[in-house]
């Protein structure tokens, strides 16, 4: 795995402290008190990641970190009823407080890793991450042990044809910029690459998500086009639970010798649909 320093942004932090996010902190507060009204004090933020918490987090984070079971640390690709998903937004926190007490009784917390942290990725829809948000604005202790981050899985075209479409999951930027609502258009939308610009405008990363599901793009080619477009992430840890094992086995080195040889930095999720973060 490749360090998320590739991206050239320094890490800024001192224990549980991210400086640099303290910016992101007050754009959240202003777009909490535009869109739902909500006045919040700044640290009833700590359990939204920014962006240079969310970079530290994942260097940190090992690939076993994001398979579902005792070591289950983090999910950064999941769905709720914003876009084709079954989790409300509540259901989502509720889930992910339970799951990261369960990892702090387990006393597996011995390291400098939150307990659990997660994303939700609705397809060019932002409504869900708005609500969390919100919710956590209210009620900052319950969520303590928990790292939220904001995310989406958008729908970029731009490739070269026929197969110009590729999925991409932005985190960690700010879902009240104003500059990025035009680009939520819902389910198979047609953004187009030059798009991105605005979600890393707005503080985001980005990770090619589900990279086995389309062998075709493991190429030279196209992880130059990535990086090209500022997409320095690969979900090299995504969880390929109903794919073949031996094909899967079979890729992911190619995989991998593609990630190294760009330097790109891995994230990866369950990718989830139904009514459970796992």
């Amino acid at each position: 795995m490749v360090s998320i320093n590739s991206l050239n942004n320094q890490q800024y932090f001192s224990g549980l402290v991210y400086p640099k996010d303290l910016n992101y902190k007050k754009d959240l507060q202003k777009g909490l008190s535009d869109t739902f009204g909500i006045n919040c004090k700044i640290e009833n933020l700590n359990s939204v990641a920014g962006p240079d918490e969310i970079k530290s987090i994942i260097n940190r984070l090992k690939p076993f970190n994001y398979e579902v079971g005792e070591n289950f640390r983090a999910n950064f690709h999941l769905h709720t009823k914003a876009s084709d998903g079954n989790l409300t937004p509540k259901e989502f926190l509720e889930q992910c407080v339970d799951w990261a007490k369960h990892i702090v009784n387990s006393k597996k917390v011995n390291d400098d890793l939150p307990a659990f942290s997660a994303a939700i990725t609705d397809h060019d829809n932002i409504d869900s991450v708005k609500e969390v948000i919100a919710l956590i604005s209210q009620e900052p202790e319950k969520y303590k042990n928990f790292k939220f981050v904001s995310g989406c899985e958008f729908l970029f075209r731009g490739y070269k044809e026929p197969h110009s479409a590729f999925e991409a999951v932005g985190l960690g930027f700010n879902p009240f910029d104003k500059n990025i609502q035009s680009m939520m258009k819902g389910f198979a939308s047609n953004n187009h690459i030059s798009d991105a610009k605005k979600v890393m405008k707005a503080g985001g990363i980005f990770s090619w998500a589900h990279p086995i599901v389309t062998p075709d793009k493991i190429n030279d080619d196209f992880f130059t086009f990535l990086k090209i477009n500022g997409i320095n992430g690969v979900e090299g840890n995504y969880q390929y639970s109903k794919w073949d094992s031996e094909y899967v086995n079979a890729i992911k080195p190619i995989l991998e010798k593609f990630i190294k040889q760009f330097k790109m930095f891995v994230t990866g999720g369950t990718d989830s649909h139904r009514k459970t973060i796992f």
